[in-house]
């Protein structure tokens, strides 16, 4: 999709979620995170100002549960 850093994806989810620090194989949402929806969605937002993309939001189903599968999803 597009050359996102990961330093950046990986810090900029960790404010949003208002955590210290965010590791792959935590879950996003529920246990792990707890990343609100809101949450998420300023992420989303935030990247694609950050890394001047589009992300398509359809493309992030239910089937991405942790980080790292965001981070692969998001990165192909």
């Amino acid at each position: 999709m597009a050359d996102i850093d990961k330093g950046v994806f990986l810090s900029l989810l960790a404010r949003c979620a208002r955590v210290d620090t965010v590791e792959e194989d935590m879950v996003l949402f529920g246990s792990g995170l707890n990343l609100s929806s809101i949450g998420f969605t300023e992420f989303i937002l935030e990247l694609e100002e950050i890394n001047d993309i589009d992300i398509d939001i359809d493309d992030l189903d239910n089937s991405i549960r942790t980080v790292g599968q965001l981070w692969d999803r998001l990165s192909r």
